[in-house]
């Protein structure tokens, strides 16, 4: 699916719109004030008190498949993520999908979405393995298919190469890496290319301090908005990313065009035709919602310039960033990671 693909809706024909019933048996007792609720619900309808996982299944998934400790050892210091399986068994209710935003937090529409691209999706993370588990259970309840990965598999300490210009050959091409060294890929070995924005907002605010207060002078905003293009081969395990505002388009040869915007689309159009077992995914950005919560977007602030503006007067800029570079890092080798499990799946 590209940028621009409009994701399917999820709300299939439901065979039997009626309001669901359920046997004693698969009703479950609310610890804080005991009473019986149904076995599609994360919280009490009378009290909103959590409930325990399901033990009755209402539209059975397969069951998550455990960590895979092959992929890294274990590490106290690891989170755990919880992600949506590739295709769903059934489409879900209104009701499930419902009972899925409340499970995770998010809005019912940005639950519709995840789900309507019909590929992997990070929903949530988790500090222990426990806490995956019980999500993981709530939401197969509720006829959500999810996996566990851990948090440490990523490799986030292992920094993509960075691409200054590719040639490309009838077997493959040739990444010439920033710092000059050149690496080949056969196009049979491309398996994933992950497109992403990098955004950045700056703003910078001015004030003048004198006697313990602050008067406020000035405000600037700068923002940026970079097209970034992650490319995986099957046997690595870092990667490579392309950057427009850095990279030399000079590949396209006499289809190189005036701007950067053209040149990447080109640059993309051309890869997929050539690596035959790649898959594109350009998701993240209308994900944005579902992987905030996540990855949060946490401000950094830090104090600039200063400067005497007079007798008992200073001047002191504070410099406040937000990006998305960290968020997108992680999607991207969270999707590695999946990949690489299904291809090992495959064999």
């Amino acid at each position: 699916m590209t940028d621009g693909d409009k994701a399917p809706s999820i709300f299939d024909p439901v065979p039997d719109a009626r309001p669901q019933s359920f046997a004693p048996a698969e009703m479950i007792t609310c610890e804080a004030c005991l009473r019986a609720n149904p076995p599609t619900r994360a919280n009490c309808l009378y009290c909103a008190a959590t409930l325990p996982a399901n033990t009755g299944v209402v539209n059975p998934q397969p069951a998550p498949k455990p960590v895979d400790e092959r992929i890294a050892p274990a590490n106290l210091d690891s989170g755990f993520y919880v992600v949506l399986t590739q295709g769903q068994n059934k489409p879900l209710t209104r009701s499930s999908l419902t009972e899925t935003a409340v499970v995770l937090g998010l809005k019912t529409t940005d639950i519709e979405i995840a789900f309507g691209f019909n590929r992997p999706v990070p929903l949530a993370r988790t500090p222990r393995i426990d806490e995956a588990r019980t999500l993981a259970d709530r939401l197969s309840a509720l006829g959500v298919g999810v996996d566990i990965f851990r948090e440490d598999a990523l490799n986030l300490d292992l920094p993509m190469r960075p691409v200054r210009a590719l040639a490309f050959t009838a077997g493959g091409l040739a990444a010439t890496i920033v710092r000059g060294e050149t690496i080949s890929i056969e196009w049979n070995e491309l398996v994933l290319i992950i497109i992403g924005r990098l955004v950045v907002k700056r703003v910078e605010t001015e004030e003048r301090r004198r006697r313990g207060r602050a008067k406020p002078l000035d405000s600037r905003s700068l923002f940026s908005d970079e097209p970034v293009m992650d490319l995986y081969p099957r046997s690595d395990e870092v990667g490579f990313r392309i950057r427009s505002g850095s990279f030399d388009f000079s590949c396209l040869g006499t289809e190189k065009s005036v701007t950067v915007f053209e040149n990447f689309t080109k640059l993309l159009n051309l890869l997929s035709l050539r690596a035959l077992n790649v898959e594109v995914d350009a998701a993240h950005r209308i994900l944005r919602a579902v992987l905030e919560s996540v990855w949060p977007l946490e401000p950094q602030t830090s104090k600039g310039e200063w400067r005497r503006g007079g007798t008992g007067k200073v001047d002191v800029s504070t410099v406040t960033t937000v990006d998305n570079e960290i968020q997108f890092n992680c999607y991207s080798r969270m999707r590695q990671r999946v990949k690489l499990r299904e291809l090992e799946t495959d064999r």
